[in-house]
């Protein structure tokens, strides 16, 4: 029975009882009408049904005018806290009716949706989500507190331990104007010093520094995060670092300068997610509570350079820890109280990546007919109504999704749509499947209503002469691959000779 159908049943009959929940999601929505970019504030109510149907309403403004929008019999899926939208439909707006394609995905009170308008040539994205998936002020830009240090980043000004006095006053992390070419704003830049004759390097972690022995090497000397901990910055911010996802990649933007030339010693970046109780580096225990951790990390001497360390899961699996929390660790240095007197590390824009995209998508074991990853639109013809567990996918990223979706057209034809979504869900790709099943008997080759032997003679003669003017080349594709061919005869024969 069609969609649209059911819906307005299900509404009459249960006009109160249906409504189970309702969303409302406040944010920022990129206009794109024919290349002029409009950034304006939005609203989306998601209104959900029990009977598993979403009507959606937009509110925003484009060019001064308010513009509202309405779509109904959204239909959702649902995989490990994700739900994604999908609809292709004639939508009601304040604008007049505009067809409209739109993929929405929706997690913890956050959304991105992306309106497509063909006709009008317009595309919009909303976006409620913010830098809720990144690191706290890793673009260092913000720099309030009275420590002089970035927001949410630590040096030795925010230290602890016996020597954290001492520390603060000669290992320096400042603001600082040196930037990468074509960037704006500040990057943070720690510099090592030397005390009595001993490196003390710079270092800028998201925990807490502790200052807790004059011996570059020992454990008391460390960074350190701990969720119970009480301790907060001068900002009052807690010396720790919530993770809602586990990321693929950390980007960051570094530069490394060298008091005296030596290319042995390199600076360092340590990056772990962890269960969020207590860890330390340089860690004097071997702990179970991490979960993942970034590979590579030394940095050798150079100019503004944009790295980007994928994360490794598989080698802590064995911990069994959960990942909620990131600690995040630079040094000038990687071995305590090794390198020079002013040896400096910048850095600038961190960035956790998401991946979520589709490599491979699959009916019945077998890549469909011209995938490509870049094309999101595939056309096939089936015999019987689509089933979605005939279709499987692969997916790159640690965190992403995949939810299938299936409805019937008025026209009797089937739209699937196939999604995966990044854990951010600011990556995400919707492949639709436009599924028709034409009626008739495969088989029977010549129409004769049944399929017989005389359906063989007309196939094969098709194939030696060409000649297809009496056979019913939907019928003929017998082994469903689309167009007409030898296997189909050999098939078509077992299937007679069998009686199946």
């Amino acid at each position: 029975m069609m969609k649209r159908f059911v819906f307005t049943i299900c509404l009459a009959v249960t006009a109160v009882l249906a409504l189970h929940a309702q969303g409302l999601y406040r944010g920022e929505i990129v206009i794109n009408s024919n290349g002029q970019i409009y950034t304006q504030t939005a609203s989306i109510l998601d209104v959900f049904y029990t009977t598993g149907i979403h009507s959606f309403e937009l509110v925003t403004t484009f060019m001064g005018d308010d513009l509202r929008l309405d779509l109904e019999d959204v239909l959702s899926a649902q995989s490990d806290g994700i739900t994604t939208f999908s609809t292709e439909q004639d939508a009601t707006t304040t604008l007049g009716t505009m067809h409209t394609i739109m993929f929405a995905r929706a997690t913890d009170g956050m959304m991105v949706a992306d309106f497509t308008f063909p006709t009008q040539n317009i595309t919009m994205r909303f976006n409620s989500v913010g830098d809720h998936f990144q690191l706290p002020n890793g673009n260092l830009e913000a720099w309030t507190a009275s420590t002089g240090e970035p927001d949410r980043w630590h040096g030795f000004k925010s230290a602890g331990g016996s020597y954290a006095t001492t520390s603060a006053s000669l290992v320096k992390l400042a603001k600082s104007n040196d930037v990468r070419e074509g960037a704006t704003g500040y990057s943070a830049v720690m510099t090592a010093n030397s005390i009595i004759g001993i490196v003390a390097n710079g270092t800028m972690t998201n925990g807490r520094l502790m200052a807790g022995s004059m011996s570059a090497a020992s454990y008391d000397n460390h960074a350190e995060m701990d969720k119970s901990s009480t301790e907060t910055d001068a900002n009052g911010d807690l010396f720790y670092m919530p993770l809602y996802a586990k990321p693929d990649k950390f980007n960051v933007w570094l530069k490394y300068t060298q008091g005296t030339t030596n290319n042995n010693f390199k600076a360092s970046v340590s990056v772990k997610t962890f269960d969020g109780t207590y860890y330390q580096e340089p860690d004097d225990d071997v702990y179970t509570n991490i979960s993942g951790s970034i590979v590579g990390g030394q940095i050798p001497a150079g100019g503004w350079t944009h790295y980007s360390f994928p994360f490794d899961y598989d080698s802590y699996a064995a911990n069994g820890a959960a990942s909620e929390a990131i600690f995040v660790t630079f040094s000038t240095n990687g071995t305590p109280g090794q390198g020079y007197k002013n040896d400096a590390l910048y850095v600038d824009d961190m960035e956790l990546v998401y991946l979520g995209n589709m490599t491979d998508l699959r009916y019945q074991g077998v890549t469909i007919n011209g995938w490509n990853p870049a094309v999101t639109t595939y056309n096939m013809e089936m015999a019987a109504e689509p089933n979605l567990d005939d279709f499987t996918a692969t997916i790159e990223g640690v965190s992403a999704v995949l939810t299938k979706t299936m409805e019937q057209n008025q026209d009797g034809t089937y739209r699937i749509a196939i999604s995966v979504v990044a854990a951010d869900l600011q990556t995400a790709s919707c492949y639709i499947i436009n599924v028709s099943v034409p009626q008739g008997l495969i088989g029977d080759v010549d129409d004769s209503g049944k399929v017989e032997i005389s359906d063989v003679t007309a196939l094969i003669d098709y194939l030696l002469n060409g000649s297809g003017a009496s056979i019913n080349s939907h019928n003929a594709d017998v082994d469903y691959s689309g167009k007409v061919e030898i296997s189909d005869v050999t098939i078509l024969i077992d299937l007679l000779l069998s009686g199946n």
